[in-house]
């Protein structure tokens, strides 16, 4: 599989991809992320996605496969849209798909396979909310590849925008 291109490559990956068991969690001691504050975000303007930092990053953690790293920012988007709201189910299916990526690197199939149906729930009521194309998303492909991944033996999927 081709690697997706960066969405905001000023932005540099973290040294190593976060897998529990296997390297220090990333608030840990010696954790790449050790010391640093929870990242803040400003909310999306929905007619401008694209604008956000936040996302882009959020976007080529995700693709990348640093899936705990990706929640921390789309966690921060959630946040920042109060956890309501059609934004914010939008996020927390990414959030649900990250935590199916961490569950598949440590072999815990059952597991990811709970998180990758609750995001396909919750892209779907944003789709029945908004429509097919959100924030710049094609929702119905994103719920194909959620059930590609249902069917594989190695899901990876990879989100892109059509604005990227």
């Amino acid at each position: 599989m081709k690697e997706p291109d960066r969405l905001i490559p000023s932005w540099i990956l973290p040294e190593y991809v976060f897998i529990p068991g296997v390297n220090p969690h990333p608030k840990k001691e010696g954790g790449h992320m050790e010391g640093q504050v929870d990242p803040k975000a400003l909310p999306l303007d929905i007619n401008h996605p694209e604008e956000s930092d936040f996302l882009r990053y959020a976007l080529d953690l995700f693709n990348y496969e640093y899936y705990w790293e990706s929640h921390v920012y789309f966690e921060a988007l959630w946040n920042a849209h109060a956890r309501q709201g059609n934004v914010a189910n939008f996020l927390k299916a990414m959030i649900k798909l990250g935590a199916a990526g961490v569950k598949l690197k440590i072999n815990q199939r059952a597991s990811a396979l709970d998180h990758f149906l609750r995001a396909k729930e919750l892209f779907l009521l944003v789709e029945i909310n908004e429509g097919m194309l959100f924030l710049g998303f094609d929702l119905k492909e994103i719920i194909r590849e959620i059930d590609l991944a249902l069917k594989a033996d190695a899901p990876r999927l990879i989100i892109q925008p059509v604005w990227k």
